[in-house]
């Protein structure tokens, strides 16, 4: 690929993915919307959908829980667009690649959070010196470094490996590219056994069996029976709450329990100014502290109003730079409580600066708990899993599928969780559990959840057998006979097996996704596919 072509290209991945981690966790770098972005970039919109579909079934169930750092979907999902557009529009090509692809952007991810470990040193320093906007400018600076690190991996990436993929795949003998196609259609199976897993399988089976069911013999497509899954749970909670009389779940959050009455110094200006800087919380995240220079971050406007003894102001900044480890989401509830007890400490209030640590540190677990299972776990991947759907099939909506709930629940649950960790301080976690908001929430999602896979089994999951015996000059298709058994058991029984697979092995993402191409490859050599 030429040099400014390629230049041009990696500026554009680049600032697409360091959202990831720098700007907003918006998720528009994610393989489904990140495909169609690149496809449109390069003229080939088709291919840019297929392939950013396929990865993001594939990728879908490997979630960065907590601190890890799995293989990165989002320079997997781009880079294998770039890949298989400049390869003439063969989806297999960028589909073959997302897992090493994934695994080296993993290395990149981690020599970045590294590098971050610096800036918090930096910031310690400043802070000593009571220099808020030197502590600002270290905190963002992060921004630059994901971006430096994305861009020149793309850059190497697309400008030396284009010409290098494209001769290899020219080199491959047909029947391993074919192999590659038949690979293709297999890995959904690796994101779809993911989810069963973490949606919990053994006690949801039914639920997926009936999405199943309604796929294959009603021929139900995934969009309708992810709209009768959404209207079942909603009929289900009504019945249920009236069956109950029990309006508990409003009027918990109803009851004048709040801060309001108290004398406050904190106004709604700071309160929105907590909210936005809120969306760089993963700026400088680090393997030593994590995310707490962007928390410090996030508190600076707070700080600035409620003390004026710069002593008091340092404290205060020091305090907020240890470690911290949240969802980005629900991490925006410790900020709203840390907010009340900050206020009620420069009140001279017998809130103590252990009080106020300790109160963070007791929060973080519950909230990332709630934050990783219900935001990351369970609505992210629903909908990924329906805009993906959608994207295979080629329709261009499908990326806005996915990316809409997704950016009105990263605006909205930071905004709520600022505004009614400040109102309600340490009393909101003890609300929300006793409304069972959370409980509720994650059924009516797992069962959507399970619905959908389902469903999505039949028509994303293609295993194309072509094994056909000539018994006394009569064929016997075993493929047909399977399906008269029931229709795509060979499909459902690939989700199955890969599932059991990743519940026994540790490093099962790895196994399965690797078996895919072993059974793609294979099976073409020898003829059954």
């Amino acid at each position: 690929m030429e040099l400014i072509t390629s230049l041009l290209l990696s500026i554009f991945i680049a600032i697409v993915i360091t959202e990831n981690y720098g700007y907003g966790y918006w998720m528009f770098s994610r393989p489904v919307f990140g495909g169609f972005l690149v496809g449109l970039l390069m003229g080939d919109l088709q291919t840019g959908l297929l392939v950013g579909g396929t990865i993001e079934l594939m990728y879908i169930g490997v979630l960065p829980i907590g601190g890890s750092v799995p293989p990165n979907a989002q320079i997997a999902g781009m880079l294998s667009t770039v890949f298989a557009i400049s390869n003439g529009g063969n989806a297999e090509v960028g589909i073959a690649l997302a897992l090493p692809i994934g695994v080296l952007a993993q290395l990149l991810i981690m020599l970045a959070w590294n590098i971050n470990i610096l800036l918090m040193h930096r910031a310690d320093k400043y802070i000593q010196e009571g220099d808020i906007k030197k502590v600002e400018r270290t905190h963002l600076l992060g921004i630059p470094l994901f971006f430096t690190v994305f861009f020149i991996a793309s850059f190497f990436a697309i400008y030396f490996g284009s010409d290098f993929v494209n001769n290899l795949v020219n080199k491959l003998p047909e029947q391993v590219t074919e192999g590659l196609k038949v690979a293709s259609g297999l890995l959904p199976a690796v994101g779809m056994a993911m989810l069963i897993k973490m949606m919990n399988f053994k006690k949801y089976w039914s639920l997926f069996t009936i999405g199943f069911v309604l796929a294959v013999y009603f021929n139900l497509s995934v969009l309708a029976v992810s709209i009768l899954s959404i209207a079942v749970v909603c009929a289900l909670y009504t019945l249920r709450k009236n069956i109950n009389n029990n309006d508990s779940m409003d009027d918990d959050f109803d009851e004048e329990e709040d801060n309001t009455n108290e004398e406050h110094i904190l106004t709604k200006r700071e309160l929105r100014q907590v909210f936005r800087r809120s969306f760089f919380s993963m700026t400088s995240i680090n393997y030593e502290r994590y995310c707490s220079l962007g928390f410090c971050y996030a508190m600076i406007p707070a700080i600035k109003k409620l003390y004026k003894d710069e002593a008091e102001i340092k404290e205060a900044l020091k305090r907020h730079n240890e470690f911290f480890n949240c969802h980005p989401y629900t991490g925006n509830a410790v900020l709203g409580v840390t907010l009340t007890l900050e206020e009620q400490r420069a009140l001279n209030k017998p809130i103590s600066e252990e009080a106020i640590s300790s109160t963070k540190t007791a929060l973080m677990g519950p909230l990332s708990g709630i934050g990783d299972s219900v935001f990351k776990a369970v609505f992210m991947t629903i909908f990924a899993a329906i805009g993906a759907g959608m994207a295979i099939d080629g329709n261009v909506l499908g990326p806005f599928v996915f990316l809409i709930p997704n950016v009105l629940l990263n605006v909205l649950s930071r905004k709520y969780f600022v505004d009614y960790g400040y109102k309600f301080g340490t009393k909101l976690i003890s609300k929300m559990k006793n409304s069972n908001i959370i409980n509720t929430f994650v059924e009516a999602t797992t069962f959507v959840g399970m619905m959908i896979v389902g469903a999505m089994v039949v028509g994303f999951v293609k295993v194309p057998l072509d094994l056909v015996f000539n018994i006394s000059g009569s064929e016997i298709n075993i493929l047909n006979i399977l399906n008269g058994i029931v229709p795509s058991l060979l499909p459902v029984s690939l989700v199955l097996v890969y599932y059991l697979i990743l519940k026994k092995y540790k490093k099962g993402m790895y196994i399965v996704i690797l078996l895919s191409f072993i059974i793609g490859i294979l099976g073409k050599v020898i003829g059954i596919f």
